[in-house]
Order: C-alpha cells, then sequence, then structure tokens
C-alpha cells in the first residue's frame, strides 16, 4: 500500500457522488500525471474504479477527459483502508468547480 494510493483514494471518497478527471485528482493529490494514470489503471482493473471518457460535441476543439468513480466495492474498500492506514479526517476538500462531474 502507497501513500500515492492512499492519496487517490481518498480523494475519489471525498469527491461523494461525483466523477473526478485525471487532471483534478492531480491537483488535489498534488503526485505527477504518471503516477495517478497507473493507480486508476490498476483500481479500474480491480474494478475499484468506473471509468468513462466525455462527450464532446463537434464544435469543441479539445481533447477528451477521462471521469473516474468509485464503485460501491471500491468505495467500501476504500473507507475499511483508509481508517486502517489513515485515522485522520480527509485532508481533500474537492469542489464540483475543481474537475468534477455528476453523471
Amino acid at each position: 500500500m502507497t501513500q500515492p494510493l492512499l492519496d487517490v483514494l481518498e480523494a475519489l471518497l471525498a469527491a461523494e457522488d461525483f466523477e473526478l478527471h485525471g487532471w483534478a485528482i492531480m491537483k488535489a493529490t498534488r503526485r505527477s500525471g504518471p503516477t495517478i494514470y497507473k493507480i486508476l489503471e490498476r483500481l479500474a482493473s480491480s474494478e475499484w474504479v468506473d471509468c468513462r471518457w466525455e462527450v464532446l460535441r463537434a464544435e469543441e476543439s479539445r481533447p477528451r477527459r477521462r471521469f473516474y468513480r468509485l464503485t460501491p466495492l471500491g468505495a467500501t474498500e476504500a473507507r475499511s483502508l483508509l481508517a486502517s492506514r489513515r485515522p485522520e479526517p480527509s485532508k481533500f476538500k474537492l469542489r464540483l468547480a475543481f474537475g468534477g462531474c455528476d453523471a
């Protein structure tokens, strides 16, 4: 169990019912992109995280974002893991405007 993994789980839990894109997770955790995306890949393959690509309108000329949200299993496991590894209250205070999306 690594500190970056715990940071990502904590950020996703702090988002509650909203999805976050990778950039928002990077900003919240202050971790690098490669670190965050490796963790998100592992969490998705373990079925702890659901992810989806953003649908862009034809007039939007920017890269699509991928959004992430904990699954019910992932949320349960993340809470348990964080309770045993980080008994302090969450340090992440995410706002919808910071990169969340309610799908």
